[in-house]
């Protein structure tokens, strides 16, 4: 199951993530994006936006499409 680690001191909000996605697992919250499930958060932070822990996005395809959109490089696929 793809982990994804976002920085948020590098997402501009732009939402060229959530736009690409094919598997509809980002979401704009705030200005920033995160994983669309904040409940599958495997960090203590559960259900808060931040860079610290590592979201588990179960219907991630692991396809790297936000990767690549991402023009601040704010995301990174840590498993597939």
């Amino acid at each position: 199951m793809p982990k994804i680690q976002i920085d948020l001191e590098l997402c501009d909000g732009c939402g060229a993530c959530v736009a690409f996605c094919p598997a509809f697992v980002l979401e704009l919250h705030d200005g920033k994006v995160r994983v669309a499930n904040p409940e599958a958060c495997l960090g203590i932070r559960a259900k808060q936006l931040c860079s610290e822990c590592h979201e588990t996005a179960e219907t991630c395809l692991g396809c790297v499409a936000c990767v690549k959109s991402c023009p601040t490089a704010a995301i990174e696929i840590l498993e597939t």
